[in-house]
């Protein structure tokens, strides 16, 4: 690729990360000049939950018309019993076959996007066979919420999802490795962890260390503060492929996609052993 060409995208995260502080900006606004609570300026961590869901309810759909890889063909394959973890406000339900599906979780922390992901789902064709939680993807918050809703029968907390898809969230789960090891816990025998997420740069294979020195950049620049928990450089890949342990997985279908720039992504899935 040539240089002109390289150099705007290792650069194009950049206006997302401005369109981050913006919304920032905004919510501190509205908190004291609309909400008239300005004592929500003093907690943090709410204060940018409601950054991130303005983000994604203003500009979601947008920054989801186009996915990386073969997404939209794997989603199609999606069925029986499935998990949806950080769907958001639901801007991939469209590219799933409802039909195919009995049930879906959607494993979601923001309550704020709850509105337009159950409305997604509606317009989407799964109806009532949608079940928006107010979780996240870590087992402390997953767990308790699954059995709330009763999804485990028998007292069985494993095995119970034909699917677990992941799309665009494991950056910003809390301690990767031991929510990417629970979720594989409740997959079935034969079942898949279906997932679309960026990483850190391969620059040591087939990646580019100016990509990498420009995911640093952002890092520094406060991408993980204004993005909702975004780790731009997370090595998810690998806390994927370690998910199983010594078992291993079936299956391994990875693919790699845009892997010198400073958003690379890996699409596909992994196949638990029967």
């Amino acid at each position: 690729m040539a240089l002109a060409d390289w150099i705007p995208r290792l650069l194009r995260p950049s206006l997302l990360l401005g369109l981050a502080v913006y919304h920032f900006g905004m919510t501190i606004l509205e908190t004291i000049f609309v909400h008239r609570e300005p004592s929500l300026l003093f907690n943090l961590s709410k204060l940018r939950e409601k950054s991130f869901a303005r983000i994604w309810i203003n500009n979601g759909e947008a920054m989801s018309l186009e996915m990386p890889g073969n997404l939209d063909e794997l989603l199609q394959t999606v069925h029986g019993t499935v998990l949806d973890v950080g769907p958001g406000s639901g801007e991939q339900l469209t590219r799933f076959d409802a039909s195919k599906v009995d049930i879906m979780y959607g494993a979601e922390p923001g309550i704020d996007l709850h509105p337009g992901l159950l409305r997604s789902a509606e317009k989407t064709g799964f109806g009532g066979k949608y079940k928006a939680l107010h979780c996240g993807g870590e087992p402390e918050s997953l767990i308790p919420a699954l059995a709330k809703a009763s999804v485990f029968k028998d007292g069985a907390s494993q095995g119970v999802f034909d699917e677990v898809v992941c799309v665009r969230v494991l950056c910003g789960v809390p301690r990767p490795e031991e929510t990417i090891q629970g979720l594989y816990r409740l997959i079935k025998p034969g079942g898949r962890l279906i997932f679309c997420e960026h990483v850190i740069n391969p620059w040591r294979d087939d990646g580019a260390i100016l990509a990498r020195l420009f995911q640093a950049i952002y890092a520094l620049l406060g991408w993980k503060f204004f993005m909702g928990g975004c780790t731009v450089d997370r090595n998810t890949k690998q806390y994927l492929l370690d998910a199983a342990g010594k078992e291993g997985w079936e299956e391994v279908h990875l693919e790699s996609v845009d892997p010198t720039t400073a958003i690379p992504f890996i699409v596909g899935y992994l196949v638990k052993r029967g």
